[in-house]
């Protein structure tokens, strides 16, 4: 059968047990300072097996992440290895998106508006992208081998249903927090929790562009 992620993304899922139990509860994200920022934009939820056999998934349906005012969007997407992933350029100047993310390296190169280059990913894990132009733009791709995998975009916590018996790990991430984990065990019926982050990175991670060099000071804002 299927399953769509919050993103949109049908994936593969084994079929599960009539006892399936669910994963729910709040996410908190802390800014500095202790304030609760009130959207869990950008935050992702993914809850990998420990001992439950689940069949790998194959590629999703392609992703398609915009370029648009000079900033990537969505900004957080999900995929399955394999997948291919597109960057349509809706802006009226040039693109180049890359990653350096080791199993995932890729550069578009340079592409005009309308175009949109596409490549596929391979490796699990996160890959991070870049524009080599524009040096404000970033965006973060899960690469995720599991079914319960969740941008949480729009929600007040994480909410996993139709989870077969067995222990899990739980992986929080969010931009500008280190990625936090923790151990469940799910059985039959609804578990219960509450989770927490704290956001202490910049919102923008430094970075190099494709050649591991300073990006250039633009000279005119608005012609590229």
């Amino acid at each position: 059968m299927r399953r769509v992620l919050a993103n949109g993304l049908p994936i593969l899922v084994l079929a599960v047990p009539l006892l399936a139990g669910g994963l729910q509860g709040p996410v908190r994200l802390h800014e500095k300072g202790g304030k609760v920022r009130p959207s869990l934009q950008d935050c992702v939820a993914i809850l990998e097996p420990l001992d439950v056999p689940l069949p790998a998934p194959g590629p999703s349906r392609p992703v398609s992440i915009r370029t648009v005012g000079k900033q990537f969007h969505p900004r957080v997407s999900l995929a399955t290895p394999g997948t291919e992933v597109a960057f349509p350029n809706l802006d009226h100047i040039l693109h180049n998106v890359f990653s350096v993310t080791e199993g995932n390296r890729f550069d578009t190169g340079q592409y005009q508006p309308g175009d949109a280059p596409r490549v596929k990913v391979a490796r699990p894990g996160l890959v991070k992208l870049y524009c080599n132009v524009h040096h404000q733009m970033n965006a973060f791709l899960w690469v995720v081998t599991t079914p319960f995998a969740q941008v949480l975009d729009g929600r007040t916590g994480l909410a996993f249903d139709q989870v077969p018996p067995g222990a899990y790990r739980l992986r929080l991430w969010h931009p500008e927090a280190s990625e936090r984990t923790w151990t469940v065990r799910i059985g039959e019926g609804v578990t219960r929790g509450a989770w927490d982050l704290d956001l202490s990175l910049p919102a923008l991670e430094p970075h190099k562009n494709k050649f591991g060099r300073d990006y250039a000071p633009p000279q005119d804002e608005r012609a590229y």
